[in-house]
């Protein structure tokens, strides 16, 4: 993933690029009647380089981190989601309720719930790596 960022701001040790979205339809939008608006993305990344306000810049994402970060966003809550409900169903099962199916749907959305906070606690503590899965390679 290469993309051309431009430089907002310039403070300290990082940079605040915008940075224009591919659209979702292949970006022959001359031709499109859909009249969708591809807005710009604003991305916070360390000034490696020393790039100044105004400044183009080259940014590549390392598939790596990126499939990685995909990863924990979508299948973290849904594994404990799923995990919930199984829970729910064997527990209120036994426990002789008669909707148990209700509950232990109920349980599984507090697992979901409980696992946005798992996943900013990963986030956090992969900030606090610096780890990042967008970098700038060099300025135009």
């Amino acid at each position: 993933m290469d993309q051309i960022g431009f430089v907002r701001k310039a403070n300290g040790e990082n940079i605040e690029l915008e940075v224009r979205r591919v659209s979702g339809c292949g970006g022959g939008c001359s031709t499109c009647s859909s009249n969708c608006e591809v807005a710009p993305h604003i991305v916070t990344l360390p000034n490696e380089l020393n790039a100044k306000v105004g400044d183009f810049v080259e940014i590549k994402g390392n598939t790596k981190n990126i499939l990685k970060y995909t990863f924990i966003v979508y299948m973290v809550p849904f594994v404990l989601f799923i995990i919930g409900i199984v829970l729910g169903n064997m527990v209120f099962k036994d426990m002789g309720i008669s909707s148990y199916e209700i509950l232990s749907f109920l349980m599984g959305v507090v697992f979901l719930g409980l696992s946005f906070i798992v996943v900013k606690l990963i986030d956090k503590r992969i900030e606090k790596k610096r780890e990042t899965s967008i970098s700038v390679v060099r300025i135009l």
